[in-house]
């Protein structure tokens, strides 16, 4: 296993390897009242749950626990959140989970330091000029948000999924350890969001060469040991490289936001929760992706060229990735988690019609204008 290191991204403090929960302790001297933020079961699954509570009790620090969290977070989650830690008048919030958990805290911590309502932050119409402070112990590798601003919910009076930039966490803990108990498909699912967030960073009207070589990095790990993860799950060590990647990933889309994969499955799992994210990426991707690769050919070409050297055109591109994930072992359809063709075609309207994800629609991606019949076919031959 390599160790453990520390380093800073924007205002986050990251701890990264075996052990990273231990430096939460330095953290949290002086804070008296602090709020738990986690799903239903994967706190304690991992063991991340039974690391932080003596440390807590060490420190003499009363805390209150909020369990409620789901997948596909809707953006009432984060008002009633807000509400108690305000309630309980806690200094801070420790968010244990993967990227619903992560988002759910950010939003939280944002309203708790600022006023307002969810949907204020997730529109833009408000901004956090400061957060309660965020400490994130990351218990997923595929959405890198314990390292950047962003958060996803689901608008609870539309049904339309939608991210924003919110806060940074004050520090994040990932321990590779903490993802040994996830689900084989759940491996595969954050493993494609890690995945899709390096390809669309680097494929984004205006991406970067660090936005576009933290992605290549990303992808080089992920094409690695995510194969090792499918065949052997409880293979710490390339567990760390994916965290790595997804933790990479996550920067990468920090600085140069995902384009239409990620916002046309927004709206699907927005509609259907329980579509894991990253399982709807992974099948929506292919048949999206020659339509990123004409608006973005070098970028994508060479990302791609490490699933497959022999990548040379839009069609290549697409075909690719859908390889990819079936060698490790993802053979599902759209139709496997009830999203059917009306539904794909209510995301697809949705999409169009959201004044938010509409304007991302049309800049994101350079010299391609996007027709709305196009794209249905396109996501219709993934039902």
């Amino acid at each position: 296993m390599p160790r453990a290191f520390e380093w800073t991204y924007a205002c986050a403090k990251v701890r990264f390897g075996p052990g990273a929960v231990e430096a939460l302790r330095g953290y949290l001297h002086g804070y008296k009242r602090v709020y738990l933020v986690m799903g239903r079961r994967a706190a304690a699954e991992s063991g991340a749950l039974a690391d932080v509570r003596p440390l807590l009790d060490s420190l003499g620090i009363e805390y209150g626990v909020y369990d409620q969290v789901v997948p596909n977070p809707p953006s009432s989650l984060a008002d009633d959140l807000a509400a108690r830690v305000s309630r309980f008048s806690a200094e801070a919030i420790i968010a244990i989970g993967g990227g619903s958990t992560i988002d759910t805290a950010k939003v939280a911590a944002a309203i708790a330091a600022n006023g307002g309502s969810s949907l204020d932050y997730l529109y833009g119409r408000r901004r956090a000029t400061r957060c309660l402070p965020l400490f994130v112990i990351n218990l997923t590798h595929g959405t890198g948000s314990e390292v950047n601003r962003y958060a996803n919910m689901t608008d609870v009076s539309t049904g339309d999924k939608l991210g924003n930039e919110v806060c940074y966490p004050t520090a994040s803990f990932d321990d590779p350890r903490y993802t040994l108990s996830m689900p084989l498909e759940e491996v595969l699912c954050t493993s494609f969001d890690a995945l899709y967030h390096a390809y669309e960073a680097a494929t984004t009207a205006g991406s970067s060469p660090l936005a576009q070589a933290l992605a290549e990095e990303a992808v080089r790990r992920i094409a690695e040991y995510l194969p090792l993860a499918a065949s052997n799950p409880k293979d710490e060590n390339a567990r760390y490289w994916l965290m790595y990647a997804s933790m990479l990933a996550g920067v990468a889309i920090d600085l140069s936001p995902t384009n239409i994969i990620h916002l046309f499955e927004n709206m699907l799992s927005g509609l259907v929760p329980s579509l894991p994210h990253g399982c709807g990426l992974a099948l929506i991707g292919p048949p999206l992706v020659p339509l990123v690769h004409s608006a973005s050919p070098e970028p994508s070409t060479r990302l791609l060229r490490i699933l497959d050297p022999n990548v040379r055109s839009p069609e290549d591109a697409g075909a690719a990735l859908a390889r990819f994930v079936k060698h490790v072992g993802f053979s599902r359809r759209l139709s496997d988690y009830g999203v059917g063709k009306d539904i794909v075609r209510e995301a697809v309207r949705r999409a169009f019609k959201n004044p938010v994800v509409a304007e991302r629609l049309r800049n994101r991606l350079s010299g391609v204008q996007l027709d709305e019949q196009r794209v249905l076919q396109l996501l219709l031959s993934a039902v």
